[in-house]
């Protein structure tokens, strides 16, 4: 099954060729600390020596970027540092807007305790990662916690249908129906007034209708939730039991499983849609 991009996901996907490498080097966190010394030591040293040794610091750090711009750009563990560090930001950006609207309509909730142990699961392998005598990558690790912020979505998700499947009555849509179909019965209507009351009927019965697909979809996707849980224990689990072993193909395929299918998919899509949408016109206004 390919792979659908989340509401909660950018519209540009993080890839090389949408990145300007060399901007990212120039902007860097160790190219900035370098400028700061150079013109620290520059300060220093103009004050006994004058400012024409004060500029060498200076000139040292612009022939040192000038230099490293040749190389390090192109760089495949400088890309996939700057890569890194760009899913990282996304990711955690995604997951502090789910929280933050998961916290607004439910504090307390069993579903809180098993995001919290999966965050654990991640902490814990990104441990295990670091060791060099295991099959488990960093980017493996990214990968499961990239899971722990499709759970957010797909909880979030799975509230609004069910709030939306509380805020209308099947008892009193049932009744307007049968007082419609009781007025329809007199033959003292008007062909106006008939056509009015069979569309409020209609749209009666299709909300009527909506709502208990609605109820199908919510259900199948608690469903899927609990699943996804308890598909991440079990690779947690099997990764801790033996880290020599394949892990990389392992993930692969617990990664996929933990994918939801399609149809759940464009719900979950459909649902959080519009809230990600306002998170990015503010993101875009501030901008």
């Amino acid at each position: 099954m390919a792979e659908r991009r989340r509401p909660w996901e950018d519209d540009d996907e993080i890839s090389e060729d949408k990145v300007n490498f060399l901007k990212e080097l120039v902007l860097s966190r160790p190219s900035g600390m370098g400028l700061l010394a150079a013109l620290t030591f520059g300060a220093i040293a103009s004050i006994p020596l004058g400012l024409g040794v004060g500029a060498l610091p200076i000139l040292l750090y612009a022939a040192g970027q000038s230099i490293a711009a040749l190389f390090v750009p192109s760089s495949p563990v400088f890309r996939e540092w700057v890569l890194k560090g760009k899913r990282k930001e996304q990711r955690e950006q995604a997951r502090e807007h789910l929280v933050g609207e998961l916290r607004a309509r439910m504090d307390q909730s069993v579903h809180w305790d098993t995001y919290r142990q999966m965050c654990d699961r991640v902490t814990s392998l990104k441990a295990l990662a670091r060791n060099k005598d295991t099959g488990l990558t960093e980017r493996d690790v990214e990968r499961l916690d990239d899971a722990t912020v499709d759970y957010l979505g797909i909880w979030l998700a799975w509230h609004l249908m069910y709030e939306r499947f509380q805020s209308t009555d099947e008892r009193s849509l049932r009744g307007k129906i049968r007082q419609i179909e009781q007025r329809l019965e007199g033959s003292e209507l008007g062909p106006v007034e008939r056509k009015q009351l069979e569309k409020a009927k209609g749209d009666l019965s299709g909300i009527l209708e909506r709502r208990g697909a609605l109820a199908a979809r919510a259900t199948a996707l608690e469903a899927e939730l609990l699943a996804m849980a308890d598909r991440f224990e079990e690779v947690y689990q099997r990764v801790v039991a033996n880290p020599r072993g394949d892990v990389s193909r392992e993930l692969s395929d617990a990664v996929e499983r933990m994918q939801v299918e399609e149809a759940l998919d464009m719900a979950v899509d459909t649902e959080l849609d519009a809230i990600f949408r306002r998170r990015k016109a503010r993101a875009a206004e501030r901008a």
